[in-house]
C-alpha cells in the first residue's frame, strides 16, 4: 500500500517513495551517470562499478547524494517484474550497435604523425617484487640447492619451501588460465570471476608435489581489454615486467610496447592498429607486480566494437550503414 503523500523517486539507483516536505539535498542516493555495456558487462560510468550479472549491476548502491526526483520518464524499462529504471537517452549511453564507425576510416594519413612514449608508473609493490627477486637471484647464484623460502610454481599453490625434503601435499591448477568476454577461470576447474585477485586467489582443485625452484624462467603472458569513461584499457598480464625496459608509445591510431617481463626471463612485443584514434599525451602505463595496466584517452565518445582495426571488415560496416 502507497502511503498518502508520497513520491515515487525515478532516479536511477534509487527507486525509493518520498515524502516531498522532507526532500532535501541529503535524501537520495543514486547514479547520475549514464550506463555503459561493454564485452559481457554493465557499468556505472559515474563510479565505474562494473558487474556481468545485470541484477547484481542493478542492486549497486548510488555514488551520489542529492534531492529526490518524481519526474517521470517517458518510457519505462520494466527489470525483472519488480524494478523500474529509466532508460538514458540514445546518446547517454555509450554502446556498440554496429552504428559507430572508427574516425580511421576516414583519414588514416601517418605522414602526419608524431609517435609519443606514454608515461610509466610502477606500483610500490612492483618496485618491492622486482628488489625481492634479485635478492633471491643474488643469493640462487650461491648455492645449487633449494633455498629456505622459495616458492612452489605450481598455479594456484601458495606453499613456500622450510628446508624438509617432503614434496607432498600441494593442491593447484593444472590447467590453463582463460581469459574471455571479461571473464577469468582456469580451465581444469572452470570456477570463472571477472576480478583478477579473485581469480588468483582460487583454491588449487588438483593435489600432487610441489615444484620447487630458485629460478623461474616465464614466457607466457596474457592480455585483455575493455572502454569505460572514455578510456580504452589493456591489461598486460605478466608477472615481473622492468619498468626500465618498457617501451610503450603511440602515435594516436597505432600502439607499440616492448618490455622485458618475469623479471628479465621473458619478452613482451605487441603491436596494435588500434580501432579509432586515441589520444597519447593524456594516456598513462601503470606497471603492477602481476599486470600491466595501458589506459588509452579516447578521441571520440563511441562505442568500440573491437581492439583492433579490420580495414575489410570496417570497410563492410560502413556500406551497411
Amino acid at each position: 500500500m502507497v502511503d498518502e503523500g508520497k513520491l515515487q523517486c525515478y532516479h536511477k539507483g534509487c527507486g525509493l517513495m518520498f515524502d516531498p516536505t522532507e526532500n532535501n539535498s541529503e535524501a537520495c542516493t543514486y547514479h547520475p551517470g549514464a550506463p555503459y555495456f561493454h564485452d559481457a558487462y554493465k557499468i556505472w560510468t559515474c563510479c565505474d562499478k562494473k558487474s556481468t550479472d545485470f541484477g547484481t549491476w542493478m542492486g549497486y548502491k548510488g555514488c551520489t547524494r542529492g534531492k529526490h526526483s518524481n519526474e517521470k520518464p517517458v518510457d519505462i524499462v520494466k527489470v525483472a517484474a519488480v524494478k523500474e529504471i529509466r532508460p538514458e537517452k540514445e546518446e547517454d549511453v555509450i554502446v556498440w550497435k554496429g552504428l559507430n564507425k572508427s574516425g580511421k576510416s576516414e583519414k588514416n594519413d601517418s605522414s602526419e604523425r608524431v609517435e609519443v612514449t606514454l608515461n610509466v608508473e610502477v606500483t610500490p609493490g612492483a618496485t618491492a617484487a622486482i628488489e625481492r627477486k634479485l635478492k633471491e637471484v643474488a643469493e640462487a647464484a650461491q648455492s645449487e640447492d633449494v633455498q629456505i623460502g622459495a616458492p612452489c610454481r605450481n598455479n594456484g599453490c601458495t606453499a613456500e619451501y622450510d628446508g624438509t625434503k617432503s614434496s607432498h601435499g600441494c593442491v593447484h591448477h593444472p590447467g590453463a588460465a582463460i581469459f574471455h568476454e571479461g571473464m577469468k577461470y582456469w580451465s581444469c576447474c572452470k570456477k570463472k570471476t571477472s576480478n583478477f585477485g579473485t581469480f588468483l586467489e582460487q583454491v588449487g582443485c588438483t593435489a600432487s608435489e610441489h615444484k620447487f625452484r630458485n629460478n623461474e624462467v616465464v614466457s607466457k603472458f596474457r592480455e585483455d581489454w575493455f572502454s569505460s569513461n572514455g578510456f580504452v584499457t589493456i591489461n598486460v598480464y605478466c608477472r615481473g615486467a622492468l619498468p626500465e625496459t618498457a617501451n610503450i608509445v603511440s602515435d594516436g591510431h597505432t600502439l607499440r610496447v616492448t618490455m622485458k617481463h618475469g623479471f628479465g626471463n621473458a619478452d613482451v612485443d605487441l603491436d596494435y592498429d588500434l580501432w579509432d584514434e586515441v589520444l597519447p599525451e593524456e594516456s598513462r602505463v601503470v606497471i603492477g607486480e602481476r599486470k600491466v595496466e595501458i589506459s588509452l584517452k579516447q578521441k571520440h565518445g563511441t562505442g568500440w566494437p573491437r581492439l583492433k582495426f579490420d580495414p575489410e571488415l570496417d570497410a563492410k560496416k560502413d556500406e551497411e550503414a
